[in-house]
């Protein structure tokens, strides 16, 4: 398998593969945020959701679980620090596990939601197709 450098997109990228019915989640394309305890109050459907911290002693088992999975998305609060790390240790994991593999697997392109879930559900958040599990009360601020 091999796995480019992580980049970022934007969310209309990750929306035409969410509405497009011939795709499936965690075959065509896999969604993981990374997000702990502020992963209550909405998630992007179809999301696996594994926090930042329990990522590493995960990796082996997901890479291989879902090593056909052409597109991956990750994702945090605000992908400005687990979702990017997350991707990168995906990253180099997969070119680890690469250089001992009998049989290389496809390649697989490894994306960073620009603006995380805090940009996705502002944007969504009335769409029940694209949040699920959505709280307003978690996303409304108080001053």
């Amino acid at each position: 398998m091999t796995a480019q450098q992580p980049t970022y997109v934007n969310s209309h990228v990750l929306e035409e593969l969410l509405k497009d019915k011939t795709k499936v989640p965690r075959k065509d394309y896999l969604i993981i945020d990374v997000r702990d305890a502020d992963y209550i109050g909405g998630h992007i459907p179809g999301c696996l959701n594994i926090p930042a911290h329990d990522l590493p002693d995960q990796l082996p088992q997901l890479i291989e679980e879902y090593k056909n999975v052409p597109q991956l998305f990750f994702h945090c609060a605000l992908s400005q620090v687990r979702g990017p790390k997350a991707a990168n240790r995906w990253s180099q994991a997969v070119s680890v596990a690469a250089e001992t593999a009998a049989t290389p697997a496809p390649a697989q392109k490894i994306n960073i939601l620009r603006g995380g879930f805090g940009a996705w559900q502002r944007k969504h958040k009335d769409n029940r197709e694209l949040v699920e599990d959505y709280e307003e009360e978690y996303w409304t601020e108080d001053f």
